[in-house]
């Protein structure tokens, strides 16, 4: 049985997000890896890649777009390109994110370079990668799958990066009222915090979309 065009251009979209997806994610690790083993050349190499994330979200929308134009879809297929468009969307700023991650290990590394006081990652920013990647595993893998269950396990873990935040503000901020000269570090560890803690807000409305598409069942700003 021969594809119709439009159903072989909602895969090709389909594939596009799943491309999009698997950039952003590879993008977060090494921004992650960056930041935790202190290599700057992965850095680099997370703020280069930023362009073409932004290439590929003006794809999607474009595609989705026109689809949703020349089309008419309805029911499910309409679901799909409206949450394509949003999955897009949040991609990129992930994305975004993750340039900023990266930027924060430029600069942590300039602290040593200056001669200005500075300390090891504290452990709790290290635990707070460790769950960012398991996020935007499940995320991204509730997506390709269809799978609204593993989507599922990814809003219940945004609450512990929340946690993790809170913590590591307090933490900081009592090193650096100990010691004045840690203000800059202080300042770089909790930026670091705040784009892992909106990874986790990404990662999370990503497995919203997902639930959406499989089930037609709106999650957005529901608690499980």
């Amino acid at each position: 049985m021969v594809m119709s065009s439009f159903v072989s251009q909602l895969e090709a979209l389909r594939t596009h997000l799943i491309v999009m997806g698997e950039k952003v994610s590879q993008m977060i690790k090494t921004a992650i890896n960056s930041l935790v083993s202190g290599d700057g050349e992965q850095a680099k190499e997370v703020i280069a890649s930023d362009k073409e994330i932004n290439e590929m979200e003006n794809l999607i929308v474009d595609k989705a777009i026109n689809l949703i134009a020349t089309n008419q879809p309805v029911a499910g297929d309409l679901r799909f390109l409206a949450s394509s468009l949003r999955l897009a969307t949040e991609l990129e700023r992930a994305g975004d994110l993750g340039t900023n991650l990266a930027r924060r290990l430029i600069g942590l590394k300039s602290l040593s370079q200056e001669g200005t006081d500075s300390e090891p990652l504290p452990d709790k920013l290290i635990s707070m990668c460790s769950k960012i990647l398991n996020m935007y595993d499940k995320a991204i893998q509730s997506f390709v799958e269809r799978n609204a269950s593993i989507a599922e396990e990814v809003l219940l873990l945004d609450d512990e990066i929340d946690e993790l935040l809170k913590v590591i503000r307090s933490d900081v901020l009592a090193k650096v009222t100990l010691n004045g000269r840690l203000v800059r570090w202080g300042l770089e560890i909790i930026f670091a915090a705040i784009h892992l803690e909106r990874l986790g807000d990404h990662a999370t409305n990503l497995a919203e979309e997902t639930i959406y598409m499989t089930k037609g069942k709106n999650v957005r700003h529901h608690h499980f």
